[in-house]
């Protein structure tokens, strides 16, 4: 057994049963206390392999040293960004960043299915609100490279003085219209909605700065598709780069306070993989995507990439599998492509090789 093999291996037999015998929330906490030490997160980092030239990736012009990114929703305040991305991923996205604050829905919020390896969540962004949050994202230095954040809301100027605000202080924003957790939101699955927005927000900046569209989830049934790839059109052409392809599935669940909810991780790997592939079929290199759900393993990010995507996004996958993820997929998505005899991202094609 190796040192990164040990590490997993500690995380999931001490650490994680530890957390998991903690409330859903509570053990969130913790996890984001222990990030605030960050010596301990760069010598682990220091081991991801990150820096690989064969990693490199590139979303709407912003140049990545790897395509492992974590999804928005981990760090709501952005408060442990420089520790998260110290872990090796490529980029983090910090938020989702609303303009007041916000305490959520009431708890229970999270709900664990070990069985399955996902999440349900009802949490209806929590958080600070975005004059609390902006001096944080202003202290980012070196790493605002790397750092994408995420804004939402229900009325449109109140998110384009989030975008103002914070457009100046990260590389990317990513723009989400697809919570179904929050009230309000659906009224931009309205693709003349969407456009107005997207235009708006385009318009309230003096430079441009790359803007990805997370969309809801669609399954294959024709009608829905033709809606979701029509939303993914129209994000585009009103002057979106790219799009984060989906957010979390809604569900009815008792067991949340307020009956229904998201649901995340590795339930929704082949779905994330069709959508990727629809979307990459209708806007060929007119747009980077992000996938965004189900991945945890080397296999998983090959698949993306083979299915049109730029980059990938994980959350669930660092509940179930630790802080070594980040490093332990670069690892392994070189060993892929070693063994395939290929040296770039953009080579990707067909089936894992094993």
């Amino acid at each position: 057994m190796d040192q990164n093999q040990y590490r997993q291996h500690v995380y999931k037999r001490l650490v994680r049963p530890l957390l998991f015998s903690l409330d859903e929330e509570q053990s969130h906490r913790i996890s984001e206390f222990a990030l605030h030490v960050p010596l301990v997160w760069k010598t682990l980092g220091a081991q991801a392999q990150r820096g690989d030239p064969a990693l490199k990736t590139n979303i709407a012009g912003i140049e990545l040293p790897s395509p492992i990114g974590l999804a928005a929703g981990y760090d709501k305040n952005c408060r442990v960004l420089k520790s998260l991305i110290d872990l090796g991923f490529g980029f983090v996205c910090g938020g989702t960043v609303t303009l007041a604050e916000r305490s959520g829905n009431p708890p229970r919020r999270m709900v664990r299915l070990p069985e399955s390896a996902a999440l349900l969540n009802s949490l209806g962004f929590p958080g600070e609100g975005l004059a609390r949050i902006r001096p944080r994202l202003a202290r980012l230095g070196r790493y605002r490279s790397q750092t994408f954040a995420s804004i939402s809301g229900s009325i449109e100027e109140q998110i384009a003085e989030c975008y103002r605000t914070i457009t100046p202080l990260v590389a990317g924003i990513e723009l989400n219209i697809s919570s179904p957790n929050t009230v309000g939101l659906r009224v931009f699955h309205d693709p003349a909605r969407l456009r107005d927005l997207v235009e708006l927000l385009r318009k309230s900046e003096t430079r441009s700065t790359p803007l990805l569209v997370k969309l809801p989830p669609w399954t294959n049934e024709p009608d829905e598709r033709r809606t979701a790839l029509a939303l993914a059109e129209t994000a585009v052409s009103s002057g979106a780069d790219g799009l984060v392809i989906a957010n979390t599935v809604p569900v009815e669940d008792g067991r949340l306070a307020v009956g229904k909810g998201g649901l995340s991780g590795g339930p929704l790997l082949n779905n994330t993989e069709r959508m990727t592939a629809e979307v990459a079929a209708l806007l060929g290199k007119h747009a980077s995507i992000v996938s965004c759900g189900g991945i945890s393993e080397p296999e998983h990010v090959w698949r993306m990439f083979a299915a049109g995507a730029s980059a990938v996004q994980l959350y669930t996958g660092m509940v179930y599998e630790g802080p070594a993820l980040p490093g332990r997929l670069n690892r392994g998505l070189l060993t892929l492509m070693e063994a395939e005899g290929i040296k770039s991202l953009a080579d990707i094609s067909g089936p894992p090789p094993y």
